[in-house]
């Protein structure tokens, strides 16, 4: 963002500030004193500094030097402590400012104890900057009286400045409601004419923390912008009664030194202590109104749930319900008549279940059967209600209609399975030099897979489709398909076949919006003469003596979406095999043809007889077993048999 004058009027006027107040703090120096009481630029230039970003604060440090070195030759100061004070002044608002604005270089805020102790350290560390500059300049110009005056008094003194000005610059709590309310009024009129009292009378009593006692009560009273206006009023006040002989630091009491030194402590002292006490104020109110507001939301979605929610607290033997809200009564017509035990409500298995809970999570959620019979989902979650009891809160949602939905769900799924395999080829047949397995593992949901195989004098007939979808939907379609394929004339060609069962099935398919993909082979078991149709499948594969694997795919349209399929050819020599797998096989094993068929080649036994089997499972079953599946998984394979492999 460029600079503009609106955006340099401020810094414009904390520069003019810094000079009138370095000018009038030299302007009332006590006689005799090396250095004034107090140095209120230092406060003004740090808390300016910090409300700037990084890169404009350099810039502006270096103002607030060229300015105070202005004043102090104005002033007649030597020169050599007047460049040192500059660059001192330089050397302290940067490190001050850079210690407020912290590493995340933002606007500084005064909220926490936490933000209060940064406050604390930038003033302490800035403050020692400038007096280890200072100090090493009257060394250097061989004054030691004068470096050891400044060691004891420059350091506190700008501390004390930073301490009480610099909280101006910064957001405070209440910022947003600052107003000068009757009350307000009143507390600042006592508090400044309790520093009056002490500070401006020649009673020399040892009172001088007698206006502490206002700003504590104001820390309760008034935000945090008006007590730090309150408290520099107090140091104003104070500062001027000691440099006018007045009150308990009165200079010609005293002496400029101590005098000074006290006056600092106090204004330090000061700060620190009602700020904590202010800042921890408005913390604790402002946990205890978020309580508040959590209380009361929390109240009114118990009371305005459609869940059922009890309180309950924990006794020896049971649960007692302490309060309970109307979807509840609702729920449980007889809760007045439970005499107030959950056991006695819900029943002691559904109590015990809950109580599991409580004593093992704190809290989670169960399903639970009560005394009557109807299901609940139940909430359980611990509360704090301040009086040591081990109390919960319990939502109850009543899930028996739900519950029984699924049980019918659930039994016609079984119901489903059962069909499905029904249909599938219980014992296959058997013939003389061939061996065959098939296998099938089935998923959470009734898929849509389905295979057969059928032997008739010397030609044999298998399939592999699968129907897209899940459900019992796919599982009647695929059971449609089926028998729509075998209800073809065994003898006819395979493309015929499909083009006869096609015709059958096109309409369900289109109502449906599915489709189905299909292997299907034609074999002559005198010569293994292959003829195979392939409807949008791909996944048929040769397995040749020697382990190599040749995948048969055509390039037609799965059954939905054509009408027509070429027909493929292939010959079974001796120890060869046809196998075909559906899709679940190739997710199980990888994601690419090339890797399922390094899978086959791997696990293909030496010899198929009494092998094939065992095969097609270890290919269904994949890498692990164990692992829930999303897809059925189905092999079948027609194995050539011969004396060895």
């Amino acid at each position: 963002m460029g600079l503009t004058a609106r955006s340099l009027l401020p810094v414009a006027a904390a520069l003019g500030v810094v000079f009138l107040a370095s000018w009038l703090v030299l302007l009332t120096k006590p006689a005799g004193a090396v250095m004034p009481t107090w140095w209120p630029a230092a406060g003004i230039a740090v808390g300016m500094a910090s409300r700037l970003p990084r890169r404009r604060g350099w810039a502006f440090a270096a103002a607030v030097g060229v300015v105070v070195l202005v004043t102090e030759l104005t002033m007649q100061q030597p020169l050599a402590r007047s460049v040192a004070v500059a660059v001192g002044g330089v050397l302290e608002t940067v490190v001050a400012a850079m210690i407020l604005r912290s590493r995340k270089d933002r606007s500084p805020r005064l909220y926490t104890r936490v933000d209060l102790r940064r406050l604390v350290l930038a003033a302490l560390l800035g403050a020692t900057a400038f007096d280890v500059v200072l100090v090493t300049s009257e060394l250097f110009v061989g004054d030691p009286a004068a470096a050891l005056t400044h060691l004891a008094s420059a350091g506190p003194r700008h501390a004390a400045s930073i301490l009480l000005i610099a909280p101006l610059f910064v957001r405070m709590p209440g910022d947003e409601k600052l107003e000068l309310s009757p009350d307000t009024t009143f507390h600042v009129s006592i508090t400044l004419g309790t520093a009056a009292l002490v500070f401006l009378t020649h009673q020399h009593l040892p009172v001088s923390f007698l206006p502490i006692v206002p700003l504590v009560w104001g820390s309760f009273l008034v935000s945090a912008r008006w007590l730090s206006l309150e408290i520099l009023g107090v140091a104003m006040i104070a500062s001027y009664g000691s440099l006018h002989n007045t009150g308990p630091f009165a200079f010609d009491l005293l002496g400029s030194a101590l005098g000074s030194a006290l006056l600092q402590f106090f204004e330090i002292s000061t700060v620190a202590i009602v700020m904590m006490l202010a800042l921890t104020v408005f913390r604790e109110r402002e946990s205890s109104a978020q309580l508040g507001d959590s209380e009361l939301l929390y109240r009114r979605n118990f009371e305005s749930s459609l869940a059922g929610a009890l309180i309950v607290v924990r006794e020896a033997d049971c649960w007692r319900i302490r309060s309970h809200n109307h979807a509840a009564d609702g729920l449980f017509p007889d809760l007045e008549a439970a005499s107030g035990k959950l056991c006695t409500l819900l029943g002691r298995s559904a109590a015990e279940a809950i109580t599991k809970i409580a004593e093992v999570q704190r809290e989670g959620e169960v399903d639970v059967r009560v005394i009557d019979g109807r299901h609940f989902h139940v909430s359980v979650a611990p509360l704090d209600l301040g009086n040591h009891e081990e109390c919960f809160s319990i939502q109850l949602l009543d899930i028996t209609d739900s519950a029984r939905a699924r049980r019918l769900m659930q039994a016609d799924l079984n119901r489903a399975h059962q069909v499905q395999r029904a249909l599938s080829p219980g014992q296959l047949p058997l013939r003389r030099g061939w061996t065959h397995g098939a296998s099938a593992v089935t998923a959470t949901e009734i898929g849509g897979d389905f295979y057969d195989l059928q032997i008739s004098g010397s030609r044999a007939v298998m399939m592999l489709g699968d129907v897209m979808g899940k459900g019992i939907g796919a599982g009647i379609l695929a059971a449609m398909t089926r028998t729509a394929l075998r209800a073809a004339n065994e003898h006819a060609r395979p493309a015929e076949v499909l083009a006869d069962a096609a015709r059958v099935v096109d309409d369900d398919l289109a109502g449906t919006k599915a489709f189905v993909t299909l292997a299907y082979a034609s074999i002559d078991l005198l010569s293994g003469q292959v003829r195979f149709v392939d409807a949008g499948h791909g996944l048929s594969f040769v397995l040749r003596v020697d382990r190599r694997v040749e995948r048969i795919a055509g390039t037609d349209f799965p059954i939905g979406f054509g009408v027509a399929w070429k027909e493929l050819e292939a010959t079974l020599s001796e120890g060869d095999a046809l196998l075909m797998v559906s899709d679940g096989v190739l997710d199980a094993w990888g994601t690419t043809i090339e890797e399922l068929i390094e899978r086959i080649s791997a696990l293909a036994p030496d010899r198929w007889q009494g092998q094939a089997t065992e095969f097609t499972a270890r290919l269904c079953a994949g890498p692990n077993a164990a692992e829930p599946r999303i897809d059925d998984a189905t092999a079948l394979v027609l194995c050539r048999e011969s004396e060895s492999k």
